[in-house]
């Protein structure tokens, strides 16, 4: 009799104990939280142009019933993944699929897919249906010549993606004048810069049509070859501005500098004069005598240390040039002086644009996540002009010094991942360029 007792308390105990289990697995199931985004850093105040313009709203803690329509967010992310921003659309996937790839992994797959489409114009399409415990939202979208490629998303009962799917897709073929941002064919030539013994390689970028507005591009350091190439994937920033453009009617010239095709002969010793300002002279010169471009209408664009010596560079050929391109450029003053050669002599101080020459236009871009020429570098370009007219401003989320899209790091780690310099930038560049070449 007690044997039966024991057991029958001991199957109690057993029962009780299970129930306490199954209660505690469901309640951790219910406390399961989101994956969480990626840190892609904040925003800071100001005047701020997002890298591509983005409909609709932020979900981000908003309850279900808040939410934009899945079409409308489908349209939202697809925008976004063209641009290289995942946060959004990172906090929005299920665990599981969260769980099985990175951001990295996930703009990877994308860049694969989008490869040769060019530039990309815009939404063509979006089509939804349910299929049984999910909804699905195709997004296509459409790329210069005709080109399509397409996004697929997969929601589940929470409206929390569950699968995404990238691949390329036709779309409706319409003519080339479709509007302002039709973007035109242009050719590309070899071309020589500068004089023996430092005579450069270059490339001279013409869009097809008239003679065009040209921008002479430099590259951010001493050593780099014509492109701007950086990183292990080689990224190429002033190619990329160059194509850009041209698809946009403006021609463009870059060339090696010094230091990369003669890192032979130029050393450190070798001062701005020779390193930078005399060839970037003599390529001023170059398109100005150069009849397929509109030689009344010549840009300076730099990067970096090149757009700290803009004023210096401009001081020299002020009744030759249009504007100038700032990109992430420091308010400084340098100089250098050569007792033996005063050709050699070189002043550059950011005042010049406000002393001596203060209607110069310029247009100044500032990428947020640059952690080599800082927000607040370019913030002190707005005290410093205060109340000049003649000073555009653009700064842009989620962009590095090289205005692609930032990867959160804050060393040379940043510029190891795969990138292009945002169509947003090329496009304002462009449009600044067009308008103020119509006002001279």
């Amino acid at each position: 009799m007690k044997c039966r007792l024991k057991n029958r308390l001991i199957l109690i105990a057993v029962l009780l104990f299970a129930a306490v289990v199954l209660c505690a697995a469901c309640g951790r199931k219910e406390e399961k939280q989101k994956a969480p985004a990626p840190d892609t850093g904040a925003a800071v105040s100001g005047e701020t142009r997002t890298e591509q313009p983005v409909t609709g709203t932020s979900i981000s803690g908003t309850s279900v019933a808040e939410k934009p329509s899945m079409e409308a967010r489908s349209r939202n992310y697809a925008e976004q993944i063209v641009s290289g921003i995942m946060t959004e659309l990172w906090v929005n996937l299920t665990e599981e699929l969260a769980s099985q790839m990175t951001v990295d992994g996930l703009q990877a797959s994308w860049n694969s897919v989008a490869e040769g489409a060019g530039t990309y114009e815009g939404i063509e399409d979006v089509q939804s249906e349910d299929n049984n415990e999910y909804h699905i939202v195709l997004v296509t979208l459409r790329y210069r010549r005709n080109q399509g490629r397409s996004i697929r998303f997969v929601y589940d009962r929470d409206e929390n993606i569950a699968g995404i799917w990238f691949d390329v897709a036709e779309v409706s073929k319409k003519g080339e004048d479709t509007g302002p941002e039709t973007l035109g064919e242009w050719s590309e030539e070899d071309i020589s810069v500068g004089r023996n013994p430092f005579a450069l390689k270059g490339k001279l970028t013409l869009p097809q049509g008239g003679k065009a507005p040209v921008v002479i591009l430099l590259a951010d350091h001493e050593d780099a070859d014509m492109d701007g190439t950086m990183g292990k994937n080689e990224n190429k920033p002033l190619r990329d501005l160059a194509h850009g453009l041209a698809e946009r009617g403006i021609a463009s010239l870059r060339y090696n500098r010094r230091g990369h095709q003669y890192s032979g002969s130029v050393t450190a010793e070798d001062s701005m004069y020779e390193t930078l300002f005399q060839d970037v002279w003599y390529a001023v010169d170059q398109m100005y005598n150069e009849r397929r471009v509109d030689r009344k209408r010549i840009f300076i664009l730099g990067m970096g240390r090149a757009a700290d010596f803009m004023p210096g560079i401009v001081k020299k050929k002020p009744r030759r040039l249009t504007g100038a391109v700032m990109m992430a450029a420091k308010p400084m003053a340098a100089a250098e002086k050569f007792y033996s050669r005063e050709e050699k002599n070189i002043t550059s101080d950011a005042a010049y644009f406000m002393d001596e020459n203060s209607t110069f236009p310029l247009l100044m871009l500032q990428g947020e996540e640059d952690f080599q020429t800082r927000v607040n570098d370019f913030e002190q370009w707005k005290e410093i002009w205060k109340g000049r007219s003649h000073v555009k401003y653009h700064s842009y989320r989620g962009l590095n010094h090289y205005f692609m899209t930032a990867s959160g790091k804050e060393d040379k780690g940043e510029y190891e991942k795969e990138g292009r310099v945002s169509q947003t930038v090329i496009r304002d560049i462009a449009e600044w360029c067009s308008a103020t070449a119509e006002g001279k």
